[in-house]
């Protein structure tokens, strides 16, 4: 009789975790604008309230799907889609990996500035930033929804996020970012150091 409740047990595990809601898998409108804005090869110029400049351009998107289980302890199904960018002129926030499959080439992993990632078993999607030596992940949202009219610098924006770094403990230098502003419009719309010092989008070309 044990056995045969554990087997029924594993049985409903199994299959239940092996199906989910293809609307929890695949990315909707609402979360796709959140960087549709990015096209390859946008150039973005940022600039302080003291003068400063910082580039980006946008090198590449990429997606990365686990559509099922494949079995009981495997590996959950996921969904991600993000966007990859090159600090300019000097990029000192790229990885590298190694691909033996071709020969042991290595190739340049560039930061990935938003990252989307669905979880349909748990019914869970997670926000991520990564902008220089700022972090953020979120399962709620992407952070702070603001709808009235802020004035960052000269720019003006609204429906926009602030976003804090997830670690706070490491912001320890005067250049470290600790708050990002994202709008759907712009995507990266501002940053804050912890000196104070703004940047805002100027312009893209």
């Amino acid at each position: 009789m044990k056995r045969q409740i554990t087997i029924a047990i594993l049985t409903f595990l199994i299959s239940s975790c092996c199906y989910y809601d293809k609307n929890d898998f695949d990315f909707n409108s609402d979360e796709l604008r959140h960087f549709s804005n990015y096209k390859i090869g946008d150039t973005i110029y940022f600039q302080s309230n003291l003068g400063d400049m910082d580039t980006i351009t946008v090198v590449d998107f990429k997606t990365e799907q686990n559509k099922n289980y494949g079995g009981f302890m495997a590996p959950k199904p996921s969904n991600g889609e993000w966007v990859q960018i090159k600090h300019l002129p000097i990029d000192n926030w790229h990885g590298t990996s190694q691909d033996m499959t071709k020969d042991g080439k290595i190739e340049i992993v560039y930061q990935a500035l938003f990252w989307l990632s669905k979880y349909p078993a748990d019914k869970k999607t997670e926000y991520s930033i990564t902008f220089k030596d700022f972090y953020s992940s979120s399962y709620s949202n992407i952070g702070e929804f603001h709808k009235d009219t802020l004035l960052l610098n000269d720019l003006k924006i609204n429906n926009y996020y602030i976003v804090q770094h997830n670690y706070p403990e490491r912001i320890k230098e005067s250049e470290n970012i600790e708050t990002v502003y994202w709008t759907d419009q712009y995507g990266l719309t501002g940053y804050k150091n912890k000196n104070g010092e703004t940047w805002t989008r100027k312009s893209s070309r």
